[in-house]
């Protein structure tokens, strides 16, 4: 089966909070950066792809001269390091924008929302800035202004919520505002404090579909997947090869092919060596 993949793997993606980059710190490893060289070297291209956009990826790509790609947004747009260029995007309109920004502010399961442009991470009344996720961008944070955003690159919306059950009612409330004002959005994901607004039909995993239609490859036979949370299944499940972290939940490793070490001791790294990818 090694050499079998060996053979086939094309593309390796990536997650990155929890999968190449353990839950709030602050850099890439050392290891993480050769993974991505080796990767290179053995002709197999490499992308992140992940929630964070290009506010809250700050100085993550530092580390990593040889990364081919950045799925950023879970799925909305995909960067080239190469060209230095977007070369697929799909946005949030700015009406459906308005329209989930003023349900936020009068569902009281909410606390507040977050969204992007290409400069800026914008944000409501309420929303909670001192995270692990957020605090380190207050550069770059905005009060929400419908005036300033840049609405050629509207990316992706984050609602927060105050626990699991705030989210359950939160999801019900915002399917039915989506569906009650038919949007061209829908609930890309979810967990315990919060949910993930896309454009419909916007995933990471459809996104990783184009990206290997760009490089004449095939998902299904030639990419390697690495992920940890509900918004890795379908990239983990229709991957060639899905791999989830060993922290995650039962659910994800149902539909993975194998499950990586810690991601403190760069486990999809060892992955990779033991599969002999790299």
């Amino acid at each position: 089966m090694k050499s079998e993949l060996k053979n086939n793997i094309k593309l390796a993606a990536f997650d990155i909070d929890g999968t190449i980059l353990p839950y709030a710190a602050p850099a890439l490893s050392d290891t993480v950066t050769k993974m991505f060289k080796e990767l290179k070297n053995n002709n197999i291209y490499s992308t992140l792809s992940t929630a964070r956009e290009f506010i809250t990826i700050g100085n993550l790509m530092d580390k990593t001269p040889d990364l081919d790609f950045f799925i950023g947004a879970n799925g909305m747009f995909v960067y080239d390091f190469q060209n230095k260029k977007i070369i697929y995007e799909k946005t949030i309109s700015l009406i459906d924008l308005k329209i989930i920004y003023d349900e936020v502010l009068k569902c009281e399961d909410t606390t507040g929302l977050t969204v992007t442009d290409l400069d800026w991470c914008y944000y409501s009344e309420g929303t909670h800035l001192n995270t692990w996720f957020l605090s380190p961008h207050a550069a770059k944070m905005k009060l929400f202004d419908l005036d300033t955003i840049d609405e050629e690159h509207i990316h992706i919306i984050t609602i927060q919520t105050q626990g699991e059950e705030h989210t359950k009612r939160a999801v019900e409330y915002f399917e039915k505002v989506i569906k009650d004002n038919n949007l061209n959005v829908s609930i890309n994901s979810y967990w315990h404090s919060g949910l993930f607004i896309c454009p419909k039909g916007v995933t990471k995993s459809q996104t990783i579909d184009w990206l290997c239609e760009y490089l004449n490859i095939e998902n299904s036979k030639n990419v390697i997947a690495f992920g940890d949370s509900s918004n890795d299944i379908e990239m983990v499940s229709n991957a060639a090869y899905g791999v989830a972290m060993n922290h995650s939940e039962q659910y994800l490793k149902n539909v993975a092919n194998d499950v990586a070490g810690d991601v403190k001791n760069d486990g999809a790294y060892l992955k990779l060596k033991e599969l002999r990818l790299i």
